[in-house]
Order: structure tokens, then sequence, then C-alpha cells
């Protein structure tokens, strides 16, 4: 079943979950928006019912605030968007967001501060867009463990069908201008694909491996594959 949600589109303290034929469910949500000592901090907070949450500290580091929150949330299947990553951290000081699993892409300086957590080796998943994943029932606990899993893609206007495996990654959509960026480690653009499909193979020295697809004001974006390294032969 495919189902999707989007984070911008919270009504009140809800998320409405999508399926092909209406709202089927929806997830609780509530944004933090804290001012630290150091920078201000914007989550958002999405789970499968309300939650207590910590009150601000307007003394502690952003690092703190996250930490703190992370462990509010933990074993509640709750899952936090870290909607501003460049304001709140930057490129150089990311990986002071451990145990946020979600970026909030916003512009080119959010993307890079998703490319270097990645090349850190943090499962760290990007959101713009509709959230689109498949699950086998409509409920909120499958759709939070999909994007805690990085089980979904980011539709902007654009729907592919994505086919992964071990070895690599393909897709099909029907725009016959698509363009494809295949992306790896640090933010490298590793190869570009034209037409309706694309196909990358793994070589084992990516580290990770992403897509975007575009076509003209359209895209979609995959969440990264981690690619074991490969190991050389005699």
């Amino acid at each position: 079943m495919r189902l999707t949600v989007d984070p911008d589109a919270a009504a009140g303290d809800a998320v409405p979950i999508i399926a092909e034929g209406g709202e089927v469910g929806s997830l609780w949500s509530r944004r933090i928006d804290w001012c630290c000592r150091d920078h201000r901090l914007d989550l958002q907070i999405l789970a499968a019912e309300e939650l207590p949450l910590p009150e601000p500290e307007p003394s502690e580091p952003a690092e703190g605030a996250v930490g703190r929150i992370v462990q509010a949330l933990a074993g509640s299947g709750a899952i936090s968007i870290l909607r501003n990553p460049a304001a709140a951290f930057g490129r150089d000081r990311i990986s002071f967001a451990d145990g946020l699993r979600l970026f909030a892409i916003g512009n080119e300086a959010d993307e890079a501060c998703w490319d270097a957590m990645l090349s850190l080796g943090q499962p760290v998943y990007g959101v713009r867009g509709i959230l689109a994943c498949d699950a086998l029932r409509p409920h909120p606990a499958s759709v939070l463990s999909a994007l805690a899993y990085g089980l979904f893609t980011c539709e902007q206007g654009l729907r592919l069908a994505l086919h992964e495996d071990r070895v690599g990654v393909a897709y099909e959509c029907d725009r016959d201008d698509a363009v494809g960026t295949v992306i790896i480690r640090d933010g490298f653009e590793a190869l570009r694909l034209t037409g309706r499909s694309g196909a990358y193979r793994d070589r084992g020295t990516e580290g990770y491996v992403r897509l975007v697809v575009r076509s003209g004001e359209d895209a979609c974006s995959t969440q990264p594959r981690f690619i074991a390294p490969s190991v050389a032969t005699r």
C-alpha cells in the first residue's frame, strides 16, 4: 500500500496520512523552535500519539538540546526532523546533530550538511516535499518505521518507480526530459542519467549512493544506500 505524508501540511497537531483513496489516519506533530545559547534549533516531532516533551533551556547549546530531545523520544517510536540543519549547526558542526534521523532540505546549505553527515557514516535521511512509502497497513507506526529507516522517497511533483538491491539502483518515470543525478560521498555528482529510466551499479567505493531525478521544476529524491567497500581480489 502506497502512503504519503507531507510534514509541511500539518493541520494543528496532525499530519494526514494519505492513501490512494484519501486520508487514512494521521501522525501527531509538534514543532519545537528553541533559542539555544549559540543557535536557534527548529525541530518537528512526529509520533503515533501525543508525547510529553522537554522544556527549553536557553543556557544550553543546541547539541545539548538535541541530546535531551533524543533521550526523551527514545523507545517511543517517534522521530524528529531537524528543520534548519545549516542554521543550527552548519556543515562543519553537523556531527553535533547526532541522534536525529531526518534533515529537512530547504536549500543547498542544508543539503551540504546532509551529505557531510552521510559521509561520516551516519544514517540520516532527507526530507523535502511529499514523503512516499510502501506499507502493509495504513498505521502511523508503519509510516514512522519507514521514515526512521529511510524507506521512502521525496516527491516534488515527480513520482518514481524505484528498484533497489544489493548491487545497485534503477528507476523509471513518465517524463522524457528527466535527468537523474547520482550523488555519492561528500555530495560528489558521480553520474548523470537522461530519459524515462536510469540505472547505477555500485562500485564499492562510493560510501553511499542517492539519486535526485529532475524534470523541469519537478523532482524526486531517493534516500541514501550505504555501500560496503569492495574487497580487492588477486
